[in-house]
């Protein structure tokens, strides 16, 4: 009986997690909207409810989870403020910074399209239902009070002249939005067609209906779908032809010939010759030489930004803000590997098959050297065995200097939770002395991830790191090593010297974060009297510019020390979207503390959970509504304290119960 039951739990817990299913949710800021789009399986029912400042949309699957991490990375704009979801199948929340009003439609039959503008709130009864599997046809809608009204011309009450103005207007509005072609004949007298009267059918009604498609949606937002943003063809393995970019002939050999082809007579480039070297130097690896060949050309064309964008990448460039294989990552080619190793971030709906097929098929030198990026990028977007895989076919590779790979075998190890390796390979790394920029970069990403596992680092690396911010200061790691050194004297408590040098240095780039890190263990570890002395005395620039979990964290603190509008301050940023909860609820407590219990139970009005119904409790006290207290109280279960409230409340039959 006992092993039938054992079966049964396994069964239902195996069947509930095989259900639960990761819903990503994308971004994008449009002019006059802003754009969510949810990836859901094909056949999903799912509906979108309008709520007053916000919307709730649902899908039919069980144990739905939205993936909404990246979502603000790409707004910029105030009409989304936040995106939430309160537990595994429940709905996703969106709540708005403006007077908006959210629509729905379904695209390509796996994508929920939800569209934010500015607009006036719908009742209840302008719920957007639909079925992905199945859509109904628009005339079979129950939702009567939304079908547009249909143009109608009665013939008998319009002169022929106005007849023909409402008919050119209706044609010129189709030809407007694209609807209808309009073929304009030349001005001049030509030949009128007679219409045959028995082409036209006896039965018509004495009206003239001229519509299009756009007029039979009017009024169903949820259904309109404005246009995509247009995604770039693939280029073919044939159009680029990397594998003919080497030539026959030994590279010194080529070499020599094309550079004496290079110029002809008066000094003319010889644009052939040209990109065969740019080519053949940007096949063995040299990516500066063939920028420099590229710049030679009067002209600029398409192969010769292919050629440009690859050649960066040889040399480890910052890759071009635009370049020809960008949106290449889905597709089926080594493009789809020349995007993943320019942009050095893997897109979700990256061709992992092909990228890993085309990086096998490069020469050994190219694999030496872009392995280790690709293994990292990888490992950084979670995919772990197909990071594996690429670092099993480096380490069959000889390699003279293996510090880079021990970088990206770190990154993997990170990744896959071997804390233990990740340290041993960045030590072994950091404490390399021939290699400057790679013990550098291991060092830093030491720190790091002492700091994500809230471990102290050693006197010798904070040392080290201060006097790699000295060796490298004129180059790119020189920042990196000074924001390192930080986080290090952070990490060991000495709040004073980090915060003072992040102080000095704030004039930089990339200390934003650096700036929260120190914070967020300011208000773990600190003393009380080292805390507020920062944390009162923090300039309103630099408030604005913490991580939502550091506001939290410094908010928390303040709170709990009885400092309470410094506290509500900190929870009520507008820069703040994401943990709603968390920050209402602090806002909640800061206003309790400030005597303010009606906006306390105002900001947790929708919020049933154990913290909040404390919080609750205690604003009902304070204004002296008991038997509301008591209530709560006893839900909670604290039957000793709701019975004293309910004595209070003069209830004396119900204290005794």
């Amino acid at each position: 009986m006992i092993k039938a039951l054992v079966l049964t739990c396994i069964l239902i817990t195996t069947v509930t997690a095989a259900s639960a299913e990761r819903l990503r949710v994308r971004s994008g800021e449009h002019k006059d909207f802003t754009r969510l789009v949810v990836q859901i399986p094909l056949g999903t029912e799912w509906n979108l409810r309008q709520l007053h400042n916000g919307a709730e949309l649902s899908v039919a699957l069980d144990g739905a989870v939205y993936e909404t991490d990246t979502v603000f990375n790409r707004l910029y704009g105030h009409r989304l403020t936040s995106v939430s979801q309160k537990r595994s199948g429940s709905s996703l929340e969106l709540a708005f910074g403006c007077d908006c009003v959210a629509t729905a439609f379904l695209f390509r039959g796996t994508m929920i399209v939800v569209d934010i503008a500015p607009g006036q709130f719908l009742s209840p009864l302008a719920l957007i239902q639909s079925k992905l599997a199945k859509r109904r046809p628009l005339k079979a809608q129950k939702q009567v009070e939304l079908q547009p009204k249909k143009f109608e011309i009665p013939l008998l009450n319009l002169s022929r002249q106005d007849l023909e103005t409402q008919m050119m207007s209706r044609i010129l509005q189709g030809a407007d939005r694209e609807v209808v072609d309009l073929d304009l004949s030349d001005v001049g007298p030509r030949r009128s067609t007679a219409i045959d009267p028995e082409v036209i059918a006896s039965d018509l009604t004495a009206n003239l209906q001229v519509t299009s498609i756009l007029d039979e949606l009017r009024g169903l937002g949820g259904f309109l779908e404005p246009p995509f943003n247009s995604i770039p063809a693939c280029i073919t393995d044939a159009e680029l032809d990397f594998d003919a970019w080497h030539g026959t002939q030994q590279f010194e050999h080529q070499v020599a010939y094309l550079r004496s082809e290079l110029f002809e007579e008066f000094d003319h480039i010889n644009t052939e010759r040209a990109l065969e070297l740019a080519k053949l130097y940007a096949y063995h690896g040299f990516g500066a030489e063939a920028v420099q060949v590229l710049n030679l050309l009067p002209e600029q064309s398409e192969i010769t930004s292919r050629i440009r964008a690859i050649a960066h990448a040889m040399d480890e460039r910052p890759a071009l803000e635009s370049h020809p294989f960008s949106h290449q990552q889905r597709c089926d080619g080594i493009t789809a590997l020349w995007s993943v190793l320019i942009e050095k971030k893997l897109d979700p709906e990256a061709e992992l098959y092909a990228i890993e097929k085309s990086f096998s098929l490069l020469p050994d030198h190219l694999r030496r050297q872009f392995g280790p990026t690709l293994m990292d990028t990888l490992a950084k977007a979670g995919k772990l065995e197909e990071s594996r895989r690429v670092m099993r076919s480096v380490e069959r590779l000889d390699l003279e200097d293996r510090n880079e790979l021990n970088l990206a075998r770190a990154s993997i190890a990170d990744a896959g939770g071997e804390d233990a390796l990740a340290e041993t390979l960045l030590s072994e790394v950091a404490a390399t002395a021939m290699a400057a920029e790679e013990s550098a970069l291991a060092l830093a990403r030491l720190i790091e991830k002492r700091w994500s596992d809230r471990k102290p680092v050693s006197q010798q690396n904070i040392d080290l790191a201060a006097a790699y911010a000295v060796e490298l200061r004129r180059s790119e790691f020189g920042p990196k090593m000074k924001r390192a050194h930080a986080l290090a004297l952070g990490l060991n408590h000495d709040f004073d010297r980090a915060l003072s040098l992040i102080q000095s240095s704030t004039t930089d780039d990339g200390w934003d974060g650096t700036q929260s890190q120190v914070l967020q263990l300011l208000a773990e570890r600190a003393d009380d009297i080292t805390y507020l002395r920062h944390a009162l005395n923090l300039p309103k620039a630099v408030v604005g510019q913490l991580s939502t979990e550091t506001a939290i964290a410094l908010s928390k603190r303040l709170a709990k020390l009885g400092f309470a509008q410094q506290a509500f301050n900190l929870a009520n940023r507008s820069e703040d979207k994401l943990r709603r909860v968390d920050r209402t609820r602090l806002r909640a407590q800061a206003a309790l503390q400030n005597g303010r219990p009606h906006q306390a139970l105002l900001e947790l009005a929708e919020d049933d959970s154990d913290e909040a119904n404390r919080i609750k409790a205690d604003a009902y006290i304070k204004i002296e509504e008991f038997s509301q207290a008591a209530t709560i109280l006893s839900e909670l279960g604290e039957t000793g304290e709701a019975a004293r409230y309910l004595w209070l409340a003069g209830l004396v039959d119900e204290a005794s119960m």
